[in-house]
């Protein structure tokens, strides 16, 4: 018994030095993740590419967590962990939640028309669209603000219900439950149906369905983008030059956009989907999580609980956010950002890279501010000849004419003259589609006194667009 005794005592003894150890291990192991993750919101504040909130929580405990930026320049007020920021269509995840709500209740069915809900579209709309398909992007809807005479700023909004004058001119893309194609018009819709089944609208529906249900408090819903007490400003980060905010755009919440929140509510909501029912079933909540746009379909609730991994994004001018479940390593990641859409996105991928211990690549700036500087570093001359290759050897693709427009309209405020009649030749042989494009190279002409050229591009512009309003009174004038 003596012999014996001794032998269980330096068991525990080898026992608990091999944990005192491997707990050193683990903490001098996060130790070195969080001096990482500092480092790098530390190059993010230092190049100007992100201005935000980061948690990230693993094993149900505070892993990371850090603010930096400014939530408003103006008053330089910073960002706090309590600060809100707009999440863009993370707002989908909440419709989608909603919708789903109503059809456990037996208000809605998945298999219902879009007719039996919502009057004023064709026959061939109405009756084709399920909300289903509305509900996994299958419509064959698109976006809204897209169609031409969509003018918000005409327009009183003040429910989801009131965006559907415009959605119901859409013609569809496809025909639906044919494919999957994201679709903003499609959310705006579910949320309007949600309204009429509910008697209320949209934000009252989400505060009391939603909000109230889980204590997300620092959480509400904007049909129009305005200021709010301890609610970031956005930032137009990708447009060189000084910061400036976007409450002048016409930027709308139907649904598929509108809410603001915080980390430490975004964080309540994730644990309410995958701990508790308050909000959905398990089997609805599989519903939830399995959408027809990404690449993993879970076959069970017990599946997904186990290694699901589900991460959404939302982004527009001064607003980008994301939010990633990762049951696998049972780790939560809520990124959000008052600055472009782009800048949350990046930090989370660069977050994924040093929690899995790899070297993350640096950022960059924006191709706005980087095609800025190419000019006024280089010069129009090499701007001209090598713009495309520096573009390419630096990892920027144009997608869309956005950034060469935000860099010409800093160039013209500058009146830099060369500068811009290099970039909007560059704009006009890229997308000559652009009429404002076309525009902005006339009034590029008329720094130099160039009245010739500009009738030109200012009689493009008119061929563009019979009838635009600024061509037609720059060729009067000339």
């Amino acid at each position: 018994m003596f012999v014996a005794g001794i032998k269980s005592a330096m068991r525990t003894k080898y026992f608990c030095v091999f944990f005192f150890n491997l707990l050193l291990w683990r903490a001098g192991a996060q130790n070195e993740v969080n001096t990482s993750l500092n480092a790098l919101l530390q190059e993010a504040r230092d190049k100007d590419v992100f201005s935000g909130n980061v948690l990230i929580v693993r094993d149900g405990q505070t892993f990371f967590q850090k603010s930096t930026g400014m939530a408003d320049f103006a008053t330089a007020l910073p960002n706090t962990p309590d600060t809100r920021f707009s999440i863009g269509s993370i707002t989908k995840v909440f419709t989608r939640i909603l919708v789903l709500q109503l059809v456990a209740e037996g208000k809605l069915g998945l298999d219902d028309t879009l007719g039996k809900h919502l009057s004023g579209f064709s026959p061939e709309v109405a009756g084709r669209i399920t909300l289903r398909h509305l509900l996994n992007h299958q419509s064959g809807l698109g976006q809204y603000y897209d169609l031409p005479d969509f003018s918000p700023e005409e327009t009183e909004i003040r429910s989801a219900t009131d965006f559907l004058p415009w959605i119901r001119q859409e013609n569809l893309a496809f025909e639906p439950g044919a494919r999957a194609e994201y679709s903003n018009s499609g959310y705006v819709t579910l949320a309007a149906i949600v309204e009429k089944t509910e008697g209320k609208n949209y934000a009252e529906v989400l505060k009391t369905r939603i909000l109230d249900k889980i204590g997300m408090h620092e959480t509400g819903f904007l049909f129009r983008m305005q200021q709010l007490p301890g609610k970031a400003t956005g930032y137009l980060s990708n447009i060189p030059g000084p910061h400036q905010d976007n409450l002048g755009f016409s930027l709308l919440g139907g649904g598929d956009g509108g809410i603001y929140s915080t980390t430490g509510d975004l964080l309540r909501l994730s644990r309410s989907l995958v701990d508790d029912n308050l909000l959905l079933s398990d089997t609805n909540k599989l519903h939830l999580f399995n959408e027809p746009l990404f690449p993993k379909q879970y076959t069970s609730w017990q599946e997904f609980r186990r290694e699901g991994r589900y991460a959404v994004a939302g982004g527009g001018p001064g607003i980008n956010a994301v939010l990633s479940l990762n049951n696998e390593q049972n780790r939560v990641v809520i990124v959000l950002s008052n600055y472009d859409e782009g800048s949350a996105e990046a930090i989370f991928q660069r977050i994924g890279a040093v929690l899995n211990g790899k070297t993350p690549e640096p950022l960059q700036p924006s191709a706005s501010r980087f095609i800025y500087q190419l000019l006024k570093t280089k010069g129009p001359a090499y701007f001209t000849e090598n713009v495309d290759r520096d573009l390419r050897d630096n990892g920027y693709e144009l997608e869309d004419d956005m950034v060469l427009f935000f860099t010409g309209q800093a160039l013209l405020s500058e009146g830099k003259a060369d500068e811009s009649i290099a970039l909007y030749r560059y704009y006009t042989d890229r997308f000559p589609k652009i009429v404002v494009a076309w525009n902005d190279l006339g009034d590029a002409y008329l720094l130099k006194n160039d009245r010739e050229n500009a009738k030109k591009c200012f009689s493009k512009a008119l061929e563009l667009r019979p009838g635009n309003a600024r061509a037609k009174e720059n060729l009067d004038k000339l």
